[in-house]
């Protein structure tokens, strides 16, 4: 029996909601789109989420897929800029005519995207956006951005646990991007580090896409911090292990959970050798849906699953599943069922962990630590 059928067998059906709205389809075919950064500075991880989002779609057309048709998918690469993001998702609404949007990855573009999208009564499922501020712009009971996993506040919280706890870092140097998925990252570890005994010796900013990263770690490392914490995204992540490890930075590196990934270990060599990640899926995991989904990703594509398919994958099996319960392509009644899916299974988290949306459209499940060993992210066990 695949994931999918595993899934729909255990998910109790809810009635289908009837509200009207702009996006409702004219035909029984359920159309979903997805925005992502498919090229520029986040493209690594924005191809990565694609991979899972196909996945999805193949999985469950190839079991039914949803109102007696295939679901039909209409992809945009907003590029990681919110301008762009915002035009990408005026197309998918009004001239493709999707009922529910996947995206995206950045979360300034998120959050620019979500005001479009709520006008039009177009559900968004978050594709890795990782900033709290975008789900606490929702108002209480009436989510129209949903993230299926803890958001920054959450996940700085628990690194800075990890890292003071688990490595035994007593001091850390923060070098965050200037966005608000960095600033809010890197603020939240300040808070929680602090307040937990550790002490912040520094806390410098780069600009996002940035490559020379020699001047800010030569500053940070005349701090002789225990660790240094990277809040940013995958591709300067990479670039700052590799130059860390050129200048003969001897310390701790930790980063955020977008460099959970296979291709950062890629692309930083040998310099990622220690490095630690919050991490909140592994193909080991312990996640028996989860492992599932790893088993059935690796059949198909010949490669391990990372975090950002497991994100992609999820996102895009919950707006099928919502619309199935929905009874309709419909934005208005999908928001309403995606509030209302807390025994649906999550490949991502512990075992056991379902998409329970809060009041304003966030998920929360523990997040674990991953370190870097011979060439190899090891998993700990969750806490």
């Amino acid at each position: 029996m695949g994931i999918w059928v595993k899934a729909v067998a255990t998910a109790a059906l809810s009635a289908a909601v009837s509200i009207s709205s702009y996006s409702v389809a004219l035909a029984e075919q359920l159309k979903l789109g997805v925005s992502l950064p498919l090229s520029g500075p986040a493209s690594l991880a924005g191809n990565s989420i694609r991979e899972g989002i196909d996945f999805a779609i193949k999985s469950a057309n190839a079991r039914g897929g949803a109102f007696g048709e295939d679901v039909k998918l209409f992809v945009e690469d907003d590029e990681g800029n919110p301008t762009k993001g915002v035009t990408a998702v005026r197309k998918l609404i009004e001239q493709d005519g999707v009922v529910a949007i996947s995206g995206t990855y950045v979360s300034a573009v998120a959050a620019a995207q979500v005001k479009v999208a709520k006008d039009y009564k177009v559900p968004m499922v978050s594709a890795g956006s990782t900033s709290s501020a975008v789900t606490d712009a929702n108002t209480p009971g009436d989510p129209w951005f949903f993230r299926a996993f803890p958001g920054s506040v959450t996940q700085a919280k628990q690194t800075a646990s990890d890292t003071l706890n688990k490595l035994k870092a007593q001091s850390v140097a923060v070098l965050y991007e200037n966005s608000i998925y960095g600033k809010s990252l890197a603020d939240e570890f300040k808070v929680n580090f602090e307040a937990a005994g550790g002490k912040v010796v520094a806390m410098e900013a780069y600009n996002p896409g940035e490559k020379d990263f020699y001047s800010p770690l030569t500053n940070l490392r005349a701090q002789s911090p225990a660790a240094v914490y990277i809040a940013g995204l995958m591709d300067s992540g990479a670039q700052i292990i590799k130059q860390a490890g050129e200048l003969g930075v001897q310390t701790q590196i930790v980063g955020s959970g977008s460099m959970m990934s296979d291709k950062l270990i890629e692309l930083a060599g040998p310099a990622s050798e220690g490095f630690a990640v919050s991490s909140m899926f592994e193909p080991s995991t312990p996640n028996k849906y989860g492992a599932e989904f790893a088993k059935e990703f690796r059949a198909a594509y010949n490669k391990e699953p990372d975090v950002y398919s497991a994100i992609g994958y999820d996102s895009m099996m919950l707006l099928i599943e919502a619309a199935r319960r929905a009874g309709k392509a419909d934005g208005a009644a999908i928001q309403q069922q995606l509030q209302k899916m807390e025994d649906f299974p999550l490949a991502q988290g512990p075992d056991g962990t379902t998409a329970k949306f809060d009041e304003k459209g966030s998920a929360e499940f523990t997040v674990g630590l991953a370190i870097v060993k011979n060439g190899k992210r090891e998993w700990l066990p969750f806490d």
